[in-house]
């Protein structure tokens, strides 16, 4: 018999795995199967569909936590959340709802578990060469290239996934990963989150069925979610939590030095305070369409402050830091990551600015 826990006490488990995790770089079953306990995976999934229906700022509050103590578990669970809500959107369309309803109960369960594999049509598309075509077959489509990230993808049994067709419209669709045609290449071995199991999914002549399609043809498939999407600044919210966890540790390593270094502290604190209301309150009240900057703006201050917040934890720790059991290096290769997630060409324009400073006339 399962025994349910608190938020907090499944934060004081992956908080306690986190090093091990990290280190091993295996997919993090116990902890998914703790955010299961808690039901953190029915949180995205409205109550109509068996799920809790927690409003976004909370949903987000608890993103960020988890991430503060656990980037790999955080990436996990916001990438299917991310998937999911695609299936949200597509709940009443005629052809697709009922299969989008019943997976939602099951995701939410914790029967099946899901992903997202859209890199290719949003940062990394204009560096593929042919990405995923999408050929109209009877009754469906024929989907054929690579997936080039997938989060989760050994571990997932559906992937929301994108392709192009032949006139340039995209379409986005439900991919069972058990199907003929999908395989899921070498997770990529990279300098942090190994345990994310991050993986390109090469598809050779994958059919799907109309019942699959949750959006398109279209020329911007992924516009269907912009109607239920009330707060969308995930690439804001985890290195605000992955910088809040670096702080805590910090100030705990400051305690024991001058008064100039707790000062320091104090200041980053404060900055990750100022920086945190403005990024919910922006979530929250919903980028204007005449304020495309706002987002790519808020992602280069926080990329720049959880580098810098990790970089004074890493300072305090001294050379124990750089051991691979201590969290202060973890933390700061965890900071990496938010400079090449989902970066367009604004995003790396406003983290340049922040890291540059005002340039000298």
């Amino acid at each position: 018999m399962n025994t349910i826990l608190t938020w907090p006490a499944v934060l004081e488990k992956i908080s306690q795995r986190a090093q091990s995790v990290d280190i091993s770089g295996q997919w993090p079953r116990d902890n998914i199967a703790d955010l299961s306990r808690c039901g953190a995976l029915k949180w995205s999934v409205p109550k109509k569909y068996g799920g809790t229906g927690m409003a976004p700022v909370q949903l987000h509050r608890r993103y960020e936590q988890l991430a503060s103590v656990c980037l790999n578990t955080a990436l996990i669970l916001t990438q299917r959340d991310a998937a999911l809500e695609f299936l949200i959107c597509a709940a009443d369309n005629p052809a697709c709802g009922r299969r989008c309803r019943n997976l939602l109960a099951q995701l939410a369960e914790n029967k099946r578990f899901a992903s997202i594999g859209i890199a290719q049509l949003t940062t990394s598309g204009q560096h593929q060469n042919g990405g995923v075509a999408a050929i109209p077959s009877a009754g469906g489509w024929r989907i054929s290239g690579t997936i080039p990230w997938s989060t989760g993808a050994n571990y997932s049994d559906y992937l929301i996934a994108g392709a192009k067709t032949e006139s340039g419209d995209q379409l986005l669709f439900i991919l069972n990963m058990k199907q003929p045609g999908v395989q899921v290449l070498n997770p990529a071995d990279m300098a942090v989150l190994n345990a994310s199991n991050t993986a390109a999914v090469k598809l050779k002549n994958v059919k799907i069925q109309a019942e699959d399609i949750l959006s398109g043809p279209c020329p911007n498939a992924l516009a269907v979610r912009n109607e239920y999407r009330r707060f969308s600044l995930n690439t804001c919210i985890l290195p605000l939590g992955v910088a809040a966890g670096a702080l805590r540790a910090a100030r705990e390593l400051a305690s024991a030095r001058s008064p100039r270094c707790r000062a320091f502290i104090r200041e980053l604190r404060r900055q990750h305070a100022a920086l945190s209301r403005q990024v919910y309150s922006q979530g929250a009240d919903k980028v204007e369409a005449d304020s495309r900057s706002a987002p790519a703006i808020l992602r280069g201050r926080c990329n720049d402050l959880c580098w810098r917040c990790t970089a004074a934890s890493l300072e305090l720790a001294k050379g124990r830091g750089l051991l691979r059991e201590h969290s202060a290096q973890r933390r700061m290769r965890e900071a990496m990551f938010f400079f090449v997630w989902s970066s367009g060409a604004s995003v790396i324009e406003e983290t340049l600015a922040c890291l540059a400073g005002p340039i000298q006339q």
